[in-house]
């Protein structure tokens, strides 16, 4: 490695995060590590201060920051943020991952990651349990998949979903990083995608303490995002996912059929859903999740059907 050439380049994607973005950052410089890393941070032409912050903690630590400043936001125009424009930027071997709006809990978590994965070449993903917080940082709850250390199957990733466990605990290799299968690029959200792909090329290893801390219900998250959006866009996140994996599947030699298969007709059962293409769901594979559905729920989409209600 050159001299002061990283070792990991910390990528952050943020956007009016004013109220969080410091608490992002000082954790990043908490990290007590054996290692040189980079803080990359792109701000996508926030509007209430995010990037005046940013700019503060670059001329206090020019050595470590290397940041973009948006004027126009990028993401309305392609939601791949961190795929696109991010990911291109890292000169660090590993890549670790956290959005603007969480943070990371222990000072020791690259140092606890990359030790791992530098002892264990066959690793491409590593992740740890998380916090959940509220925007005041109360803790509601956790992300934590399993009790004890251990190494995550890639059927279990697969079938997790994005969810599974928090992009914030994201550590992989930057070469995977850049150079993604094409499925990635066939849905408009990171995650769930970045983590099948990382799964897929090695092992994953789990560190059952929580490293990291992710925010729920702030203002302009995906999920706030999505459940205000409009029924057509929801459905196209669901068309889209449901694309990936079946491309993902086909591109893997179907290693893991059954688990994207799961994940995948889940996806197709809520476009059929959400058009209330009855003939469909009463067939299988989604009979049973229609089946599931209160009876109100399944009267009520009949008489939709039938044009006696409004969707």
């Amino acid at each position: 490695m050159e001299h002061n050439q990283p070792l990991v380049s910390i990528v952050c994607d943020t956007y009016n995060h004013a109220p969080y973005i410091r608490h992002t950052l000082d954790s990043f410089l908490s990290q007590q590590t054996d290692f040189p890393f980079e803080i990359i941070i792109h701000d996508d032409a926030s509007t209430d201060g995010t990037a005046d912050i940013v700019r503060a903690y670059e001329a206090e630590h020019p050595d470590l920051f290397r940041c973009v400043y948006r004027t126009e936001n990028m993401y309305r125009q392609d939601p791949k943020i961190l795929e696109h424009y991010v990911f291109p930027l890292a000169r660090g071997k590993y890549i670790a991952i956290c959005e603007g709006d969480d943070y990371w809990t222990s000072p020791l978590k690259l140092q606890k990651q990359i030790s791992y994965m530098e002892a264990h070449s066959e690793c491409t993903l590593c992740v740890s349990a998380a916090d959940l917080v509220d925007p005041e940082e109360n803790r509601v709850g956790a992300l934590a998949p399993y009790a004890e250390d251990r190494d995550i199957s890639t059927e279990d990733m697969i079938r997790g979903g994005g969810g599974f466990v928090a992009t914030a605990s994201i550590v992989a290799p930057t070469h995977l990083a850049k150079n993604r299968a094409a499925f990635c690029d066939m849905t408009d959200v990171d995650d769930a995608v970045l983590q099948i792909w990382f799964a897929s090329q090695g092992t994953t290893h789990y560190f059952a303490e929580p490293l990291c801390a992710y925010r729920v219900a702030v203002p302009g998250s995906w999920t706030l995002t999505y459940n205000a959006a409009g029924r057509e866009a929801q459905v196209e996140h669901h068309r889209g996912l449901a694309r990936a994996l079946r491309a993902f599947d086909e591109s893997s030699g179907y290693r893991w059929h059954e688990a994207v298969d799961f994940n995948a007709t889940y996806q197709e059962y809520e476009v059929l859903r959400m058009t209330n293409d009855l003939p469909a769901l009463k067939k299988p594979p989604y009979r049973a999740r229609y089946l599931e559905l209160p009876l109100k729920r399944r009267i009520r989409m009949h008489l939709v059907r039938l044009g006696i209600l409004k969707h």
